[in-house]
């Protein structure tokens, strides 16, 4: 039985060939992730097309989540090709172009002045160098070295205390936007979110110029104070979000990182929103073949917390052994799933909003039904997938098996806890309904005798919301 809680691999120079990417699959990757921070256009079209040709060979369906990479702000060259900071000394930034050296630095952000105060920080190379804001002049900033230490160019920058006055969006990220619509991606994550109308910018761009694609989901990464701020007008407009905790613990200090996490996982579960746990989960197999005992702790407890989907990035990017890094992630997975009921803190009782409430308390009465009665799955027969993500966020004990006539849908469901995508012709009766649950599910998911729950929008024709439910035995 594949894991419930779905696996999301970064694909790199590690993982970029077809046996790979295959190897992947098998053992047990559900999402791949396209990080638009790497590589050419060019490759990013390739690894998609490899992605793609993998899942139809295997009919294993797999969801493609292409990662934007928003407003990174980064210092300018240098002189050198590093410079030492010395604690204690002063040093200027401005934002003008400026090859810099140990007494100037350039940042790129026109505002950058205006909105930064006196006593801020700003933090380069990962938080590995601090500085704090002494004194404002009108195209510059002094500030004083708190931690020193080796720089080399363009590494980032970042800005703990400041909300910053730029766009969620750049020239890049459009550029890649269009280049994932035009490759039918399932999923979008914009980086660096501050507020909601990043996301509602997004949506807009997605909207005016990619009108056929306004269903694919938008996951906000939550990376900065701001975001955890304004964190439930985010999760209002985005369809998910990620625990992005690699620069969300430069910006917030790694010791306050395990409760951001339980915070946004716990308000994104109530409002009935994805959520994804990133960064460093395995980091050490990276190199080695087993992970350390906190890894394996950390993978766990992200899934008690109730998470969807839980990420690998540099383990099956750049890592030693990919395939390795996933299946041991799978192991892990599988033995948390084995234990939710004594130790899962996501019941799943959503807070449907008001143009949900059927739909929500008939899956509710559905997965309390398939409790009772002890059965092998719950069966949705969707066209858009939205009643099996609403599904999926209450938690059933068994299996969901989603069935589609929709392509995009048929991929985009492997995001999904729980969900298991069929892509199927189409019914126009509960006859023909039953009779694909015969083609699909006899004899490889259940047998005689066995029981299911069927939901379905009735008249099946329609495409209505689901309406109905009914106990299916096998005979």
């Amino acid at each position: 039985m594949p894991c419930k809680t779905k696996i999301i691999a970064t694909i790199g120079p590690a993982s970029s060939d077809v046996t790979i990417i295959g190897e992947l699959i098998r053992a047990g990757v559900r999402v791949f992730r396209i990080n638009c921070s790497h590589g050419s256009e060019q490759e990013r079209v390739q690894l998609i097309q490899i992605a793609k040709n993998a899942s139809q060979s295997l009919c294993i369906p797999v969801a493609i989540l292409i990662d934007l990479q928003g407003p990174k702000l980064r210092v300018g060259e240098l002189e050198k090709p590093f410079i030492t900071l010395h604690s204690g000394h002063a040093i200027t930034i401005t934002n003008q172009p400026t090859i810099g050296n140990d007494r100037v630095l350039s940042i790129g952000l026109s505002t950058l002045i205006e909105n930064i105060k006196i006593g801020d920080r700003i933090l380069l190379d990962d938080g590995k160098i601090e500085l704090r804001v002494v004194r404002k002049q009108t195209t510059s900033l002094e500030a004083e070295i708190v931690i020193g230490g080796k720089l080399l160019p363009r590494k980032g920058a970042n800005f703990p205390d400041t909300e910053l006055s730029l766009s969620g969006l750049t020239d890049k990220d459009l550029r890649d936007l269009r280049l994932g619509m035009e490759q039918s991606v399932d999923a979008i994550a914009l980086s660096f979110v501050q507020n909601d109308q990043d996301l509602i910018d997004l949506r807009q761009q997605i909207e005016s110029h990619f009108p056929s694609k306004t269903k694919v989901p938008i996951i906000a990464k939550i990376e900065r104070p701001q975001a955890l701020t304004h964190l439930s007008t985010i999760l209002e407009a985005a369809d998910g979000v990620m625990v992005a905790r690699g620069d969300l613990a430069i910006e917030i200090s790694p010791a306050c990182v395990p409760t951001a996490q339980k915070q946004i996982i716990s308000t994104a579960n109530r409002m009935g929103k994805y959520v994804i746990t990133a960064t460093q989960m395995l980091e050490s197999m990276t190199e080695n073949a087993i992970p350390t005992r906190a890894e394996a702790s950390d993978v766990a407890n992200a899934i008690f917390d109730g998470s969807d989907a839980v990420m690998l990035s540099a383990e099956t990017s750049i890592g030693k052994n990919p395939v390795l890094a996933v299946k041991t992630m799978a192991a892990i997975i599988r033995e948390a799933e084995k234990n939710l009921a004594d130790w899962s803190v996501w019941d799943g009782n959503l807070i449907p909003k008001s143009d949900e409430e059927d739909s929500y308390f008939v899956i509710k009465a559905a997965r309390n039904l398939s409790e009772d009665r002890n059965v092998k799955a719950i069966c949705v027969f969707t066209q858009s997938g939205h009643t099996a993500k609403l599904l999926s966020k209450t938690r059933p004990v068994g299996p969901i098996f989603a069935f589609t006539p929709n392509p995009d849908t048929y991929s985009q469901l492997s995001l999904y806890w729980g969900v298991q995508s069929f892509l199927t012709p189409s019914a126009n009766n509960l006859g023909e309904i039953l009779s694909i649950l015969e083609n699909y599910l006899y004899h490889s998911k259940v047998k005689s005798g066995d029981q299911v729950v069927v939901i379905c929008g009735y008249p099946v024709h329609q495409f209505r919301p689901a309406n109905l439910i009914m106990l299916h035995t096998f005979t």
